[in-house]
C-alpha cells in the first residue's frame, strides 16, 4: 500500500505501484480476490512468485489462468499489473482494458491502468479511470490517494486536498501522505499548515535518505529553508550521511544565508564525491562573499578543471577574474560563458563590463545596446549605456538620455546620477555639474568618487574653502586617493602653502606610479550602487 515506505529511492509519482504481496486484494478487487481463491492454482501461484520478484514465473502461471473464462479478467489485470512492474505501459494498458472490459468491478485493474496512462502520458484518461475507481469504493485509500495526487501534479490543490480530505488521517501516517498533503498547502500558499508537517514527517522512522532530501527540496521550493533543514538534520542523525544528503544540506543552508554550515556540508559533500563540481563552485561564491578571495578563485579553478564547458563555472571563474584585474584570464572565461548561454543577460552584461575595462569601447556599446533593447525600463542596462557612452567620450548626448532614463525608472541610487554629473561636466556645464554632485551627497555623503569630482570643480571655480573642506573629508575617507592628493596638492599651492603642496603631490605620484604598476580599474558597472 502507499500508507508503507518503500525501500531505496524514493517513487515517482507517475509509478506509484501497490506492494508485490498486495497485487490481487488490492489492485484487481473483492471480486478478483475471490476469484482466485475459488478457481485457479495458477494465480494463487502468480500471486507468490510476483511476492518473490519472479515476474517471469508469474507470467507463465497467470497465462495458464487465461484458459478458464472464470479466471480469465483477473488473469488479464495480473500480466497488466506485471508489465506495469517491468515499465512496458503500452502492453500493461492493453491488458488492463482487456481486464476491465471482462469485469469492469476490478477496482485494482482501474488504478493501475491509470498507472499505465501515467506513464504513457495520457493524463485526462488517467484522471477518468481514477474518478471511475472512486465510483467503484469511494472509501478505497489507494482510489483517493492516487486520484488526489494526480489532481496536485496538474495544479488543481484546492481539488486535491478536497478528494483527500476523507483519508487525511491515514495520509497523516505516511510519507506520502505527508508529501501530497504538503504539496496541496504549499501549492496554496498555507505555509503554516505546511510546516506543522514537519514535525509528522521528523516522528518517521526507516525512511531512505532520498525520501527526506525529496520532501526538504519540496520546502526549499517554497522558501522554507529552515523546515528543510531541519528534515535534512534529521534524517543525518538516522544514520551514515551520504552525498546526496549532505549537498542537500549545503543547499539548504545556503538559501538559509548561513554560509558557514553550507560550506561546512559542500566540503563533507567533496570528501564523499571528489569530482562534485557544483561543490567547488559554490565554496568559491561563498568563500567570495566572505572576503577570501584567494580561496575563492582556487576553488572556481578546480571547478574549471574539470567542467572547462560549463557555463554556470566559465562565468563565475571570469567575474572573480575581472574584479581582480585578471584580464587574460577573465576575458576567455566570460567570452565562452556568453558564447554557450547567449540569452544569459547577466553574463552578458559582466562581459560588457570587462570590454569597458580593456577600453574595448565598440564591443562594449554593442553589447549594453543589445540588453536595453531587449529590456528597455531596465534602470540598471539604461545606466550601463549611459555609463558606457560617457566613458567612450563620442556620445555625450546619447549618455545623458540613458542616464536621465536609468534614474526616471530608479531614482534611488547612485551611479546614474555620478555619471550624469561627469557628463554635464564634460559638457562644460560646471554649475549644473556641482549641483548633481551635491545633492547626491546629500543622500550619500561619503560617496568618494563624487566628492574627489566636485573638489575639481570647486577648485576650478576658485571656492577654496569649500574645496579645502570637501578635499580633506576625500582624504579622511580614503588616505590612498589619487585625485584627493593631487587637487589638495593643487589647492595648496594656490593658497600658498608650498612645502604641504609639495608633500601631497609627492604622494599623489607615488600612488600613480603604483596604479599604474598593479593595473588598477574601477567596475563601477559591477556594483552600481
Amino acid at each position: 500500500m502507499f500508507l508503507k515506505a518503500q525501500a531505496g529511492t524514493r517513487r515517482s509519482c507517475h509509478a506509484r505501484m501497490l506492494s508485490y504481496a498486495a497485487i490481487l486484494s488490492l489492485f484487481l478487487g473483492q471480486q478478483g480476490q475471490a476469484a482466485v481463491n475459488s478457481a485457479s492454482d495458477h494465480l494463487q501461484r502468480a500471486v507468490e512468485l510476483i511476492s518473490q520478484r519472479d515476474l517471469d514465473g508469474a507470467e507463465r502461471e497467470a497465462r495458464q489462468a487465461l484458459h478458464d473464462a472464470s479466471t480469465r479478467a483477473v488473469a488479464w489485470a495480473t500480466l497488466g499489473a506485471i508489465r506495469l512492474q517491468q515499465k512496458k505501459s503500452d502492453e500493461s494498458a492493453k491488458f488492463l482494458e482487456k481486464a476491465i472490459q471482462l469485469d469492469p468491478k476490478l477496482l485494482g485493474a482501474r488504478l493501475n491502468l491509470g498507472q499505465a496512462y501515467l506513464m504513457q502520458g495520457k493524463r485526462a484518461q488517467a484522471h477518468q479511470v481514477f474518478q471511475q475507481a472512486l465510483q467503484i469504493d469511494p472509501s478505497s485509500l489507494n482510489a483517493r490517494f492516487s486520484l488526489a495526487q494526480l489532481e496536485a501534479e496538474s495544479g488543481n490543490y484546492r481539488a486535491s486536498l478536497d478528494v483527500a480530505r476523507p483519508i487525511a488521517t491515514a495520509l497523516h501516517n505516511s510519507p506520502d501522505g505527508v508529501f501530497l498533503l504538503a504539496t496541496d498547502y504549499l501549492g496554496l500558499g498555507q505555509k503554516e499548515e505546511a510546516r506543522a508537517l514537519v514535525a509528522t514527517w521528523k516522528a518517521f522512522t526507516g525512511l531512505p535518505p532520498a525520501f527526506s532530501i525529496d520532501f526538504a527540496s519540496l520546502l526549499l521550493r517554497h522558501d522554507l529553508a529552515q523546515e528543510a533543514v531541519d528534515v535534512l538534520e534529521n534524517a543525518r542523525g538516522a544514520g551514515p550521511i551520504s552525498f546526496e544528503l549532505a549537498s542537500s544540506l549545503a543547499s539548504s543552508y545556503l538559501l538559509k544565508g548561513n554560509l558557514n554550515k553550507a560550506e561546512e556540508n559542500y566540503e563533507e559533500a567533496l570528501r564523499l564525491n571528489s569530482n562534485c563540481v557544483n561543490c567547488y563552485l559554490q565554496i568559491g561564491r561563498i568563500a567570495e562573499r566572505q572576503g577570501e578571495k584567494e580561496k575563492g578563485l582556487a576553488y572556481l579553478i578546480k571547478a574549471k578543471l574539470l567542467e572547462p564547458e560549463n557555463p554556470e563555472v566559465l562565468f563565475e571563474f571570469g567575474k572573480v577574474c575581472l574584479e581582480r584585474n585578471l584580464f587574460r584570464d577573465a576575458l576567455p572565461a566570460l567570452e565562452k560563458a556568453v558564447q554557450l548561454k547567449p540569452d544569459n543577460d547577466q553574463y552578458t552584461y559582466v562581459l560588457g563590463s570587462a570590454y569597458l575595462a580593456k577600453v574595448r569601447y565598440t564591443e562594449a556599446v554593442a553589447l549594453f545596446s543589445r540588453l536595453v533593447k531587449k529590456n528597455p525600463e531596465d534602470p540598471i542596462l539604461n545606466y550601463a549605456m549611459g555609463s558606457v557612452l560617457y566613458t567612450e567620450g563620442r556620445n555625450l548626448d546619447g549618455a545623458e538620455k540613458y542616464l536621465k532614463k536609468s534614474i526616471s525608472l530608479q531614482p534611488v541610487q547612485v551611479g546614474a546620477y555620478y555619471y550624469l554629473g561627469m557628463v554635464v561636466f564634460k559638457k562644460g556645464d560646471q554649475d549644473q555639474a556641482a549641483q548633481i554632485f551635491r545633492e547626491l551627497l546629500q543622500r550619500y555623503p561619503d560617496h568618494i568618487p563624487s566628492l574627489e569630482q566636485l573638489g575639481i570643480i570647486l577648485l576650478r571655480q576658485r571656492k577654496y574653502d569649500e574645496a579645502h573642506q570637501v578635499l580633506e573629508k576625500v582624504l579622511r575617507l580614503d588616505r590612498n586617493s589619487l585625485t584627493g592628493h593631487y587637487q589638495y596638492s593643487l589647492l595648496l599651492g594656490r593658497l600658498g602653502k608650498k612645502e604641504e603642496s609639495a608633500k601631497h603631490m609627492e604622494i599623489a605620484q607615488q600612488l600613480e606610479a603604483e596604479q599604474k604598476k598593479k593595473g588598477k580599474t574601477e567596475f563601477y558597472l559591477l556594483n552600481p550602487h
